[in-house]
């Protein structure tokens, strides 16, 4: 089994980014809590800072939520989530999130990483 990352990009449509976090912290993150096997790490806001390098492509998004898995195949995976939506029919995707930017890349380690969930159904604990 592999480690993998799912990094969902997002942006709250103009004027509802209140709902937007609403949805997110009270329906969206205790059903990907519920799914068997993904384990949400976390949600961030962008922080507007200068930029390292002056190549730098300009942030399009204004969040990040952060979800590891274990798979050896993670399209496998994912299809299983997808039939355990249809278990959770408190979940719809919010109208609050902007689908014309929404972007949620899977990435498989290549090597070592320096962090993974302990528990996979807790919070995440330290040593």
């Amino acid at each position: 089994m592999k480690p993998h990352l799912i990094l969902a990009l997002t942006n709250p449509v103009d004027g509802k980014e209140e709902e937007y976090n609403k949805w997110y912290d009270s329906i969206a993150m205790p059903t990907y809590k519920s799914l068997p096997g993904l384990v949400p790490l976390g949600r961030f806001k962008a922080v507007d800072v200068p930029h390292l390098y002056p190549f730098e492509m300009q942030n399009q998004f204004k969040y990040l939520s952060l979800y590891y898995f274990m798979a050896d195949d993670p399209e496998v995976f994912m299809e299983n989530i997808k039939k355990a939506f249809s278990n959770r029919p408190e979940y719809e995707f919010s109208s609050c999130v902007d689908k014309d930017k929404f972007c949620e890349p899977i990435f498989a380690a290549i090597g070592d990483i320096n962090f993974e969930p302990i528990d996979l159904m807790d919070e995440l604990k330290r040593p």
